[in-house]
């Protein structure tokens, strides 16, 4: 289908724009039911807090050594499946800061997001009013991940370096990104399917220079991931807590959009992800696909990867309305063609 002139809440042509009447009114029926599904089946739920975390800064500072004390705690942790594969960085470089310059590295980094997510995501928007509204979802996003990040570092660490990391992507260059998205899953392994869903793209595009970024984006990581599990080889760790599992899609909604009650919360996941899924945007593919891939493969492997999106929920709020629009304005066409014979 051709895309037709852009809506006038977006300043880029919308994926739904020209569509015909039954197509829309089936898009709108199946997204009105996916929302009222979800607001009435999502479970409240939160992500899983880092107790080890705290604890072994803590031995670090006391001149402990990250290994030993790990595997001393690791046989306690409720949550030691996935606890197990959180590599030393972000615990060392806790460890080695006081507790202001930690506070100040995560501010910096939010404020960069707040800074390159604005310009990125205000140059989707025609109107001032879209622009304002989507840097305030944005801005709401960030205190979301600050909350994130006081129960569950790793998690708001590896969420915000890969919204950086698809927020920093361009076709002409993209070694930041990839940088940046290797970072975060050298913090966090769940981070990996970020650079397997940004390489993916990128080699369905047939981008070759990016792929090959991302390959070695992930190839660094993933060594990093396997040395560490190699020093922690051999420890008896409990049970997983089956508590946890099959939660990830509450949790993304948490948080994304914390504070709201699930019935709420939810549908209006459900309404960000058909935001990003109608903008004729690169930026809108990777942001569903991360979506989709975290709820997925959470869980994998001890894997906590649900939240690697949070940051792009309340943003994709304020796509939504230019794709309704389109999709009401096609659902309520009537024109007809009428055929006028002229007898001479």
């Amino acid at each position: 289908m051709a895309w037709t002139a852009p809506a006038p809440w977006l300043a880029v042509p919308g994926r739904c724009a020209g569509i015909g009447r039954r197509a829309a009114r089936a898009w709108l029926a199946v997204l009105a039911m996916a929302m009222v599904f979800v607001g009435l089946t999502v479970p409240a739920a939160s992500s899983p807090p880092e107790f080890l975390h705290d604890a072994i800064v803590a031995a670090l500072r006391h001149g402990g050594e990250f290994y030993d004390s790990t595997r001393d705690l690791l046989r306690t942790e409720p949550d030691a499946d996935a606890a197990r594969l959180l590599p030393p960085a972000l615990a060392v470089i806790d460890a080695a800061m006081p507790g202001w310059g930690m506070l100040a590295l995560v501010a910096a980094v939010l404020t960069i997001l707040m800074w390159a997510g604005g310009l990125r995501f205000g140059a989707l928007f025609a109107r001032t009013s879209g622009v304002v509204m989507v840097v305030s979802l944005l801005a709401a996003a960030i205190a979301a991940l600050a909350g994130l990040w006081l129960s569950a570092p790793h998690a708001a660490a590896a969420a915000a370096l890969s919204a950086l990391a698809l927020v920093a992507r361009a076709r002409t260059h993209c070694v930041a990104s990839c940088a940046t998205a290797c970072a975060a899953a050298i913090i966090d392994p769940a981070a990996l399917i970020t650079i397997g869903v940004m390489g993916a793209l990128a080699s369905a595009e047939r981008e070759g220079r990016e792929t090959i970024g991302w390959l070695t984006a992930g190839g660094i990581a993933s060594v990093v991931l396997a040395v560490h599990l190699h020093a922690l080889s051999g420890v008896a760790i409990a049970a997983p807590d089956p508590a946890l599992s099959g939660q990830a899609l509450a949790r993304l909604v948490n948080a994304g959009l914390p504070g709201l009650s699930q019935m709420i919360a939810a549908p209006l996941l459900i309404l960000s992800a058909f935001g990003w899924a109608t903008i004729g945007e690169p930026l809108g593919p990777r942001v569903v696909a991360l979506m989709l891939a975290g709820v997925a493969l959470d869980g994998v492997c001890g894997m906590r990867s649900a939240t690697l999106a949070a940051a792009f929920v309340a943003p994709g709020i304020a796509l939504a309305p230019g794709a309704l629009a389109d999709l009401m304005r096609g659902a309520l066409d009537r024109r007809r063609i009428t055929v006028t014979r002229v007898v001479r």
